[in-house]
């Protein structure tokens, strides 16, 4: 299983660059959001690949039920998988809080703190999935801006067939994201963000043998809301997995097919 939380800071800076992008908005009213629902779905969409996509963010889900041994944290706040045991006992646990610093000049600096759970599960003494629970609070510090980033997932997987190497699994669970950007000098092409992306996925079937498709179908639901320097936007909804590496998203109605390798939306 590997982890980056680089997506966040891709996922506000896309937003920032389809406002930059748009006609002058007319503010709306209180509660409303002046990012249209297909300005959002993208947003979705490019979050499901950081998810999903080991090089973007989450778990390599391609790597299937194997027991991390230990880990260790990069500079771009990435957790890597040093090693696996090949052959865990049941109740197998880790459980690991991982910090980094590094104060690349007086004006440039990062600091990561993550937090690591995770515990294999069996079913009549044969390995049957692992829970895992992380934690990460990210700080980047530059010459023209502040970035703070939080992030929870608590999953539960699954194997479909236990006992079998390789086998398909499903899992649930949350995942979500926090992130705030505050620029020395806001301007109108680059103003403050904030932003909140929550997500629910519900029997979210995996086959590890496939690559790139190997989502199989499932669902999730969503909630994202935040402002980007006085816009806003709050919306709420559904994502079905079609398989394929597609998945519908349904914004108050409205239906957008979403590629879940390139974030593309039809």
């Amino acid at each position: 299983m590997k982890h980056n939380y680089k997506i966040i800071v891709l996922l506000l800076a896309g937003i920032t660059a389809i406002y930059t992008s748009c006609h002058k908005l007319n503010m709306a009213p209180d509660n409303q959001s002046t990012v249209s629902k297909k300005e959002a779905s993208v947003q979705i969409a490019q979050s499901l690949v950081g998810i999903f996509n080991p090089e973007n963010g989450g778990f390599d889900f391609k790597n299937g039920l194997s027991m991390p041994t230990d880990l260790s944290l990069n500079k771009k706040g990435k957790i890597k998988v040093q090693s696996v045991d090949p052959k865990p006992q049941c109740g197998a646990k880790l459980d690991t809080t991982i910090a980094f610093n590094l104060d690349q000049s007086d004006t440039s600096k990062i600091d990561i703190w993550a937090k690591v759970k995770y515990e294999l599960t069996c079913t009549n003494g044969v390995p049957s999935g692992v829970t895992a629970n992380d934690s990460l609070n990210m700080t980047v510090v530059s010459s023209e801006f502040k970035l703070a980033l939080r992030m929870g997932e608590n999953l539960t997987l699954k194997s479909l067939n236990p006992g079998v190497e390789h086998a398909q699994y499903s899992f649930d669970g949350p995942v979500n994201y926090y992130a705030k950007v505050d620029y020395n000098k806001p301007t109108t092409d680059q103003p403050n963000i904030e932003g909140t992306f929550n997500y629910n996925f519900k029997s979210i079937v995996v086959d590890p043998k496939k690559d790139p498709d190997f989502i199989l179908g499932g669902s999730a639901t969503f909630s994202s809301k935040g402002n980007i320097g006085k816009n806003t936007w709050n919306y709420k909804g559904t994502i079905t997995f079609l398989g394929g590496h597609k998945a519908k998203i349904t914004i108050d109605g409205t239906i957008y097919t979403a590629d879940l390798i390139t974030g593309e939306i039809n």
